[in-house]
């Protein structure tokens, strides 16, 4: 269609753009063509793609993407700036497909001006800047003057490509987040793939799936590049995901210099959580049907979590159950046999039948018995105690008022879910010393603690901006019990200055002893970023 209006020397040039499904690829195509074909010395492309932004939002997404060659970059901004939208005709969502069009820059120099229309919205500019002497030749601008068109019906074709092939991938991952939820329903996988399937289906840097509240920042799951600038830029982040999980809005901002999308898991069971995407500057955005499939992959994602929570309930009011009857059968049943028996003893030690010593021990013997099926019937009762998480903002708010403020607590992944009670003890037994050695010693006026569950380690690092160890001395009591904590369970103790100052204290032990002296696990996230650590001794 549009190639019958182009010359005949033109045809394989417009079947170069055509004939690729990447979209960076044909608008770099297009440039090439367009600088050759008219002589320009240089030449701009603005990856604009028109799209509202979202109600309430500082959507920072819609920037244009500029890239120059032959030119500066501050000139292409500028110049892309100043042109604005003259020569184009129709608003944003509903642009006609346009010819070339000529304009002029600052210093009057005529500028060819090629927009990409795709869908009624200009989705790119190219901009062919410095002509030859004698300017641009109408023949030369005419000879492009469908390049435009091309290109726009090239895009829409890798678009659609590009939309197909992210809609079965979505599929495949959405359909791994089910597979995850299996016996014993723990949370701590699924929530692992719905950041991996947001990462994939964004193309960002790195994906997190967290959880804030005034007592610290929970990082549920991670993929990608995860970087030491990961927890700072999470701290920033922290006031747009507390009110994400409270209005269920998504954010877009900018953070530590990069944008930081932000879409609110929305379970109606399980716990609130934000799916945080860094997202890289150097690369294409997504696009509005990128973002609207990742939306459904995340919605999707909070409903298997729901299930999960549900099969957990479900879980333990059948454990419940069980206990109640195992409770129920030894009080109506065992107790009373054991009572009974115990009754016919003592009266026939009254009445002087039987060997007074037997029948006594006898007696001994069945007290025993019934005090522990009382005991079993407490544990049962009783059920499992609190998580080490809470057991650990626990601690941070009792020695908030001696250190004059409430520490900061992190977790990275799922730390209820892995670690044994017997590990959580000594974790809180290992915090409490740290935490008591930074209220005596270190004058800090900020104190973060870290708990971090990676291959198969789990850590506990306290990091204070106090005055440090006095000359590098570690050796104290205190920290001597807790390097030895350490290597009875097959792990290590690190102290080390931090930065600027203070002093970082990391304990990690391996999740099963037993592998302790065999494995040496990945730094962790929370040891290569903020690698907590407080405590001087």
């Amino acid at each position: 269609m549009v190639f019958s209006g182009a010359p005949e020397m033109r045809r394989s040039d417009l079947l170069s753009v055509v004939s690729v499904l990447d979209v960076d690829e044909v608008l770099e195509r297009a440039a090439t063509i367009g600088a050759e074909r008219t002589g320009a010395g240089a030449v701009v492309l603005a990856l604009v793609d028109e799209r509202p932004v979202a109600p309430g939002g500082d959507d920072v997404l819609d920037e244009p993407r500029v890239t120059a060659r032959g030119t500066d970059l501050p000139r292409a901004l500028a110049l892309r700036d100043r042109l604005g939208d003259a020569g184009l005709e129709g608003a944003p969502g509903e642009r006609p497909e346009h010819e070339v069009v000529r304009l002029r820059d600052a210093a009057g120099d005529e500028v060819l001006r090629v927009p990409v229309v795709v869908s009624g919205r200009l989705f790119a500019d190219l901009l062919l800047l410095d002509p030859p002497a004698d300017g641009f030749a109408d023949d030369d601008v005419e000879s492009i003057s469908v390049l435009g068109k091309v290109t726009g019906v090239a895009v829409r074709n890798a678009l659609s490509y590009h939309l197909n092939e992210k809609r079965r991938e979505a599929a495949e991952l959405a359909a791994a987040v089910d597979q995850s939820m299996r016996p014993p329903f723990l949370l701590a996988e699924p929530t692992s793939r719905i950041a991996d399937g947001a990462l994939r289906i964004s193309g960002a840097r790195a994906a997190a799936v967290v959880a804030a509240s005034s007592d610290g920042m929970d990082v549920l799951a991670t993929a990608g590049d995860v970087d030491a600038d990961l927890p700072h830029l999470l701290d920033e982040v922290a006031d747009r995901v507390r009110a994400a999980e409270a209005d269920g809005r998504g954010f877009v901002v900018r953070a530590g210099g990069r944008p930081v999308w932000g879409l609110p898991l929305s379970p109606a069971h399980a716990p609130a959580g934000v799916v945080v995407l860094v997202l890289d500057p150097a690369r294409s955005h997504p696009s509005a049907e990128d973002r609207a499939l990742l939306s459904s992959f995340v919605r999707h994602g909070s409903l298997v979590l729901d299930h999960g929570v549900l099969q957990q309930e479900r879980q333990h009011a059948v454990l419940a159950a069980d206990r109640d009857r195992i409770a129920r059968d030894l009080h109506d049943v065992v107790i009373q046999r054991l009572y009974a028996t115990a009754l016919r003893l003592r009266t026939g030690a009254r009445e002087g039948r039987g060997d007074d010593e037997h029948v006594s021990e006898a007696i001994r013997e069945i007290g025993d018995s019934i005090r522990e099926i009382r005991g079993t019937i407490f544990e049962l009762e009783r059920g499992r105690s609190a998580s080490l998480r809470s057991d650990v903002l626990g601690l941070a708010r009792e020695y908030g008022p001696a250190l004059g403020f409430v520490p900061v607590v992190r977790t990275w992944g799922p730390v209820d879910s892995l670690v044994g009670e017997d590990l959580a003890g000594q974790a809180t037994v290992v915090l409490r010393e740290l935490l008591s050695n930074c209220v005596r010693h270190a004058g800090a006026g900020r104190c973060e603690v870290d708990l971090a569950v990676e291959s198969g380690w789990f850590s506990l690092q306290v990091c204070d901006d106090g005055r440090g160890m006095p000359d590098g001395d570690v050796a104290t009591s205190g920290l001597r019990n807790l390097r030895s904590r350490a290597t009875d369970l097959g792990g290590e103790l690190f102290v080390e200055p931090a930065e600027p100052r203070g002093t970082r204290v990391r304990w990690r032990v391996p999740l099963d002893p037993q592998a302790g002296s065999v494995a040496s696990p990945a730094a962790s996230v929370a040891s290569s970023s903020a690698e907590p650590a407080a405590g001087e001794a």
